[in-house]
């Protein structure tokens, strides 16, 4: 955008991780100065820091996040496959173990990029500091919010810096600083209450590591996904190629049941992972690194948009305001889409009110709420099957959850259900795209089906599916383990 046309002052970004850069580089077209205020210092290549200890665990950007990183940084998915990350189609290269069932392969035209986390993260950053009205200021800890007096609209932020507190000026202050962040109090210290509590405790942490990929494995698939099925189970674990030649490998269990970080125990613990797969793919690779460990006690998500009063001046987006179980790996792309929404929402008060940012904040978060919702809806209903999880239960719960549960069995044995499933999953489209008619009538049917003969006696839970195209090798009727 031509400098000359940005109609607002300057924004303060607080967090510089994956919501904070996002969120300066859609403000970067509508301000003239956006800062970054982050309190680590920031590692100068594709480390792992300690202020993101989710950044050493197994990440996905799904289709929806992708075209985000494209509108906004052109040519990033093609430098991110440059320097070794693997652009994938969900159906063909990714082997999905879903809840009881192999995923059909297919080619679903459905994509993500297969890479770490503090490598997106750097390639990242590296294009936002490049921006000439974009400063990243690293050392900074945002002790509170500036403003015009009690109740008043935000007017900028109180910082500790490498040379003591200050204060800086902001016509509009974000907030990206994740789960930590204090926001809730500091409203409630000004006058505007706090905002209702979503929690739903699933009690699970993740462990993972680095292994050197084999360099004569026979696998077809680029991905595997083991997913627990609810209620009977809940192990899951994840396997991926990344940049350098590595796989990262995430186990994940809930209610204590916790991956070890002892290096036998973290393999003992494949064994008792849905399918053997994930077992027989590491006993052939070499580790890189020592198992770690994260723990999520909560999914959680601030009801901002409904307090009754907010100010103005002042936004959140990302696990500020909702922090999703990972296990379904929407985080990323819904942090992506917020950031988009805000870009809009700024172009849309451009238009109406120039120079003007009155009303934007309330109109975002109830925006927002909105870009949640879906995500929000499919990752509860699913842990609320455990009778362990705690949280509301709201009546028709169970069968919500017996119609999800359907439609997730339906979706492996149909591929063409499966597309219209990966379309929701994507966010690509909302239920409505699982009312079309021919989905309606075949997941009736199947529902009606599934009353009286088992999922286990329709489908061959042993056999992973073959990747379209790929011939099986001569003498073996397998080759989806390592060599």
């Amino acid at each position: 955008m031509n400098p000359s046309k940005r109609g607002f002052g300057r924004a303060v970004v607080m967090g510089g991780s994956i919501a904070g850069l996002l969120s300066a580089r859609v403000l970067s077209e509508h301000f003239e100065k956006v800062v970054i205020l982050e309190r680590e210092r920031l590692p100068d290549g594709p480390e792992q820091r300690k202020a993101v200890p989710q950044g050493r665990h197994i990440h996905a950007m799904l289709e929806a996040g992708l075209k985000v990183l494209e509108e906004l940084f052109p040519g990033l998915l093609e430098e991110l496959e440059a320097g070794g990350a693997d652009r994938i189609d969900m159906g063909r290269d990714a082997a999905w173990f879903h809840f009881g069932a192999w995923k059909p392969r297919f080619v679903s035209g459905y994509e993500t990029i297969l890479c770490s986390r503090p490598y997106l993260e750097w390639k990242v950053r590296g294009r936002i500091v490049a921006l000439p009205n974009v400063e990243l200021r690293q050392g900074y800890a945002v002790q509170g919010l500036l403003t015009e007096g009690p109740g008043g609209r935000v007017t900028g932020v109180k910082v500790e810096g490498p040379d003591g507190e200050e204060t800086l000026a902001a016509d509009l202050v974000v907030d990206a600083t994740g789960r930590g962040s204090r926001a809730p109090q500091w409203l409630e210290q000004l006058g505007y209450g706090r905002p209702e509590e979503e929690q739903v405790g699933i009690e699970l942490a993740y462990t993972s590591r680095f292994y050197e990929r084999p360099a004569h494995s026979r696998n077809d698939w680029k991905s595997l996904a083991l997913y627990a099925r609810a209620p009977d189970s809940w192990r899951s674990g994840f396997l991926a190629n990344v940049e350098g030649g590595r796989w990262i490998v995430s186990l994940s269990g809930y209610f204590g049941d916790h991956p070890p970080t002892d290096e036998a125990g973290f393999l003992e613990f494949t064994r008792g992972l849905p399918t053997p797969h994930i077992h027989e793919a590491l006993r052939g690779a070499k580790p890189l690194t020592q198992p770690v460990m994260h723990k999520i006690p909560t999914s959680r998500w601030l009801h901002f948009e409904r307090m009754p009063r907010f100010p103005d001046g002042f936004v959140l987006l990302g696990d500020s305001v909702c922090a999703l179980n990972p296990v379904y790996g929407q985080g990323m792309t819904v942090i992506s889409l917020g950031a988009r929404r805000l870009g809009e929402c700024l172009a849309a008060q451009a238009r109406s009110t120039p120079g003007n940012l009155q009303g934007l904040s309330r109109r975002f978060q109830k925006g927002l709420a909105r870009s949640i919702g879906l995500s929000w809806m499919l990752a509860t209903t699913m842990d609320l099957i455990y009778p362990r999880t705690r949280g509301k239960r709201p009546p028709g719960l169970k069968l919500l959850q017996w119609s999800i549960g359907n439609l997730v069995d339906l979706t492996s044995l149909d591929e063409a259900s499966c597309e219209r499933f990966y379309r929701v999953l994507h966010l690509r489209g909302g239920l409505e795209v699982l009312l079309q008619p021919k989905l309606a009538l075949a997941l009736a049917a199947y529902s009606l089906k599934s009353l009286f003969v088992p999922l286990a006696q329709r489908v061959n839970l042993d056999r992973m599916p073959r990747a379209p195209g790929i011939r099986t090798p001569a003498g073996g009727e397998r080759m989806d383990t390592a060599a």
